[in-house]
């Protein structure tokens, strides 16, 4: 049983700045295959949902160890989070377990925009979403965050047979301080860009 070989009926795992801190797990508990019963988020803005779709995991999957850390680096790759967690305990039968992921959302989040030329933007937005709730009209200024970004609105592009290359304008204040990020042609302004006085990359 993959809970009951560490001997507290459950384990968990740390992600903090996308960077692995790997518990003390023997190979065979590791290797074992397990189906998730039950699939839950604690501490995140981002609804179960939005985390079955980072994490590439769904209730009735059937994982291992290995597969879990890969789905929570997932998570963590996306860089709208700060740390990610999991935990799982066994429910129903040894085999069959309810994980659970604790999340810390990276913040503070920043207005985003798209200005394309000859784009309404409110298409872009709306293919986002209907790929998934996690695409809001905020984001963390992380550098993987906005190329998770960038990399579904091209995709929007080419779902309409278009090639383009998009980059991040992160806007200031008047003061400096980062206000926004805005999604533009990469051909106008290259990638990344900062747009604004005393802006800090």
């Amino acid at each position: 049983m993959l809970v009951a070989a560490l001997g507290l009926g459950l384990v968990l795992v740390r992600f903090a700045c996308a960077q692995a801190a790997a518990p003390s797990v023997s190979t065979n508990a590791g290797d074992e295959i397990v189906a998730i019963e039950r699939l839950t988020v604690q501490g995140s803005r981002l609804n179960p949902a939005s985390v079955r779709f980072l994490s590439g995991l769904r209730p009735g999957m059937k994982v291992n160890e290995a597969a879990v850390r890969k789905a929570a680096q997932r998570i963590a790759d996306s860089g709208l989070v700060k740390n990610v967690a999991y935990q799982y305990q066994s429910l129903s039968s040894e085999r069959s377990v309810a994980l659970e992921f604790t999340i810390t959302d990276e913040l503070p989040l920043l207005p985003a925009t798209i200005e394309i030329p000859d784009v309404e933007a409110e298409d872009v937005w709306a293919y986002l979403r209907g790929i998934d709730a996690v695409f809001t009209r905020e984001l963390p200024r992380t550098q993987q965050a906005i190329a998770f970004y960038t990399r579904y609105i091209e995709r929007f592009f080419a779902s309409q047979k278009r090639v383009l290359r998009v980059a991040a304008v992160i806007t200031a204040d008047e003061s400096g301080n980062a206000s926004g990020i805005v999604f533009v042609p990469a051909s106008l302004l290259g990638t990344p860009q900062f747009r604004g006085k005393g802006v800090k990359p």
